[in-house]
This record gives C-alpha cells, structure tokens and sequence, in this order.
C-alpha cells in the first residue's frame, strides 16, 4: 500500500484505518486512544513498540495529556498540543507518508479529530552499541573513541570537537525502503564549495531500495567506479573526520554503520594515518618513509624476485645468485608457479583468519602460515626463497593504513607476477607505469587523487608530504572570512 502523501482525513478513526492498513500484519504497532466519559474518540497515539520507549512514553507524554484532557476546558487540540510541546521538540507532520516515516523512525504520532494534521514526536527506546576504541584503526597515543551504529551518538562526538558555527551539516534521507539518514558535515569557510556543489549533486542522484552501509555511497558517488583503488577515504574515528574538515574536506556521516567517509582524499592520506598527528614530527616523518618502503615491497616484492630469478640473473650478486639456484634445485615448478601458491595459500589463510573467531583466527593464520610454508619446502614444491619473499610481502601490506588501499595492492600483486614473469623487468616497468597513468588519470568532483603532488613547485609538493612540527602546518591556522 503506497500513502504518496495522502492528506490526513480530520476524522481519526480513518487515519487509523489507513496506518492500520499499511502496517498490516504487524504485531509491534500499538494504537492508543484517548475518549471522553460517553465513549467519543477525541486522539490516539500510534508508535511501534519494538522502536520507542514505552515507558517513558506511557509516565511522561500519555500520563500528563490525560490529566491535561481531564481537567481541561477548552479545545481538545489545544489541551494536546499543549502537552506536547512541554515535552520536546514535536513536528507538524501534514500527510501520511510523513506520519510512516516517523513511525519507522522510532517516533510516535498523534491523531486529533477535527485535526488535518498530526503531530509527532521521536523517542527511542532500542539498544544501541557504547563508545568503544576503533577496531580498524587503532592508535598507540591519541583518542581512544570510535563511532558506533548510531547516527546522533557520532555527530555529537564531531560537534563536541568542533566548537564552532562554521561547521554545517545537511541530512538526507537514502534509500526508498530503509529510509537511512545520512548527515554531511563540513566548514563553511574551508571548503571548496564547487567540490561541495558537486558532491551534493551526485547524493541527490543516488537511487536506492534499501542502504545498509556507507561502501554502497562510496561505490555510487565516485567518478571511477572500476578502479581498484578507493578514491574515498573511510574512517572509524572521530579525529580524524575533525582534523579532515579542518583542511577542508567533507565527511559523510551514515546511519547504522560506524564507517566514516572523508571526501574528497588523494592516495597519500591513505598511506597516513591519525596517528601520525600524535608523534613527534621525526618519527612521524621516519614511519612514513617506512610505509613507503613497505608500499613498494607489498606491490613488487613477489614479481621482482620472479623477474630476476627467471630473465636476469646477471643482476643478483653471486653468491646470493648461487643461494638462489641451490635453493631451487629440484624444484619443478618455475619461480612464478612457486610464488603464485604461496600468494593464493597467504591469501586464503588471511581470509580464513578474519571469519574465524577472533581467538581461533590468530592461531589459524600464524600455525597455518607455518605448517603449510615448511611443509611445502620440505616436499619441494617451493623453495625457501619463495617463502621468505611472499611472507615479507604479506607483513609489508598489513603497514598500509587504508585496508580498502592495502586490497588494491594485493589485487594488483598478482597482474604484476604475471608481466613479470612474461618479459621479466621491461613488462614489470610497463605494468608500473600504467598504474602510475591510472593514478594520474583518477579524479573526484575535479580533484585529482594525486592531489598533493603540484606540478608547478617541488616545494608545496615536500611541504605537503613532510610532516611539520604543529606550529608550522598550514592545517593548525584557522581561517575566517
């Protein structure tokens, strides 16, 4: 049964009907009514029990509206209304689709004969999940609060860092059958407002039955949906979305899902996590350096080795030359078969880990990890280079901040061992190259995915890769109009 904003009837007995129709076959909806001493209806109150809080409903709202109605003189309306909003915030609701989506919406609505309109309240009763410390992304110094399912419990923990009228918010309602609110938060005066123009334009045109997550909004919104590589950056905490609006970009804020996203991002913030705000400017610049070294041995660990092992031997020093080659006596796989079992087998024991019980999964990966690397040594399908090189290759991935970054890399490991292994460093150097052009070539509402890398001065582009100790960033000055 579809409302389409049907008037609201001012009789309320219709009303009912036509809710009680819609809601058909729903054991949780709860009509309440409020009669005279012969028996004529003059309101009711419809909610579902599942969604409000009952209690709170039944000894506050519904106990002070009939002693209101008891002693009352005047209108009944008035009486009503009276009650309400000496209560909280209530919303004028003018036709029965607004009336379903309170509903839905953990609220309760209020029907008065003789009434063209309703009126509304929200009053959550369901469990919600506490503050707890993020789980993707953990910190060993900075805050420990990550956000939850809950869509107010995560804009409170924004606005209590952001003390300040310039950061505004606009809701959405996604979804024709979930109806899940999302929020976009950003400051006015450090914002692009073309790219703010922009990314509003692209989540009016999402088309969707039922959104669960933030990922479906990612997937929609981007401009390059068949890239391996996430152009949005997602984010389970709350100083990271803080720090993110003050270099003016725009958080996406869903309802039911503690996954923030961060728009627009280039590859480097991806490679940089909140902690690294949290450090003294050395380490922090020293970690990156790191991460860099570990990004490059992630995506090249496993072709390099089969480039040099299969077409240019002459590159290896001598005497590791000849480790190698004693190592891979009789073995009878060439070196991109060995690295590509390995590969799938790191990759299935990972997988294997994160489904497990969290206790169970840790000892999976590491004895799996073990049993099956020495145990195919010793039957001599692969060589103990082999093993070194993909075990070093999967701990550099798990460096990569970004797990939706860190998947990318692993994706592309496997077309890499492949080229490699074709034409040895001369296809390894085109399969580089192309990734390279497809960095280049990625944009969001404009925005290259580069976008710290300037073409005009080397020295904004070391500026805004090195970290500066706090007093010299340009991100800590706050800008006013």
């Amino acid at each position: 049964m579809e409302l389409r904003q049907e008037p609201i009837s001012t009789s309320v007995s219709r009303n009912v009907e036509k809710i009680s129709q819609y809601f058909n076959q729903n054991d949780y909806l709860v009509v309440r009514n409020f009669t005279k001493n012969d028996g004529q209806l003059l309101a009711s109150i419809i909610y579902l029990n599942i969604l409000v809080d009952e209690t709170m409903l039944n000894q506050q709202i519904i106990r002070k509206m009939s002693e209101d109605l008891l002693y009352w003189k005047g209108q009944v309306d008035e009486a009503i209304t009276g009650s309400l909003y000496s209560l909280g915030a209530v919303r004028l609701l003018p036709h029965l689709d607004a009336v379903v989506s309170m509903i839905t919406d953990a609220g309760f609505v209020i029907f008065v004969e003789g009434r063209s309109e309703s009126y509304g309240m929200i009053l959550p009763g369901y469990e919600t999940r506490s503050i707890e410390e993020p789980k993707l992304e953990p910190n060993v110094r900075g805050p420990r609060e990550g956000f939850t399912e809950d869509l107010q419990i995560n804009l409170g923990m924004i606005y209590r860092r952001l003390k300040t009228s310039d950061l505004k918010s606009k809701s959405y309602i996604i979804g024709h059958r979930s109806q899940t609110k999302v929020s976009v938060l950003y400051l006015d005066t450090q914002v692009d407002h073309a790219v703010l123009e922009k990314l509003m334009s692209k989540l009016d045109a999402i088309d969707l039955n039922v959104l669960g997550e933030s990922a479906q909004i990612e997937e929609w919104i981007q401009d390059n949906t068949f890239s391996p590589f996430p152009q949005i950056l997602n984010t389970e905490r709350p100083d990271r979305i803080v720090t993110a609006l003050n270099r003016g970009k725009i958080a996406i804020i869903t309802d039911g899902t503690p996954i923030a996203l961060i728009a627009p991002s280039s590859f480097f913030e991806m490679m940089h996590p909140s902690e690294d705000l949290y450090e003294r400017f050395y380490f922090a610049n020293f970690l990156r350096l790191i991460r860099l070294i570990t990004l490059f041995t992630s995506l090249l660990g496993p072709s390099l080795y089969i480039a040099l092992t299969t077409f240019h031997l002459e590159m290896i020093p001598t005497p590791l030359m000849m480790a190698f080659l004693s190592a891979k006596a009789g073995i009878p796989f060439p070196s991109f078969i060995e690295a590509f079992i390995m590969e799938v087998a790191f990759e299935v024991l990972r997988e294997a880990s994160l489904r497990l019980p969290r206790a169970i999964g840790q000892s999976v990966s590491i004895v799996g990890a073990l049993i099956i690397g020495e145990a195919a040594v010793q039957s001599g399908i692969v060589s103990r280079p082999v093993v070194i090189v993909v075990a070093m290759t999967g701990i550099a991935s798990f460096t990569i901040p970004s797990f939706s970054t860190a998947i990318a890399l692993r994706m592309l490991r496997f077309p890499l061992m492949l080229l490699a292994a074709s034409t040895g460093v001369f296809g390894l150097s085109l399969g580089l190259f192309a990734i390279l052009l497809h960095l280049c070539s990625l944009r969001f509402c404009g925005v290259p995915f580069l976008e710290p890398v300037d073409s005009e001065s080397l020295k904004n582009t070391f500026k805004k890769f090195i970290l500066l100790p706090a007093r010299y960033r340009s991100s800590s000055s706050y800008k006013r109009k």
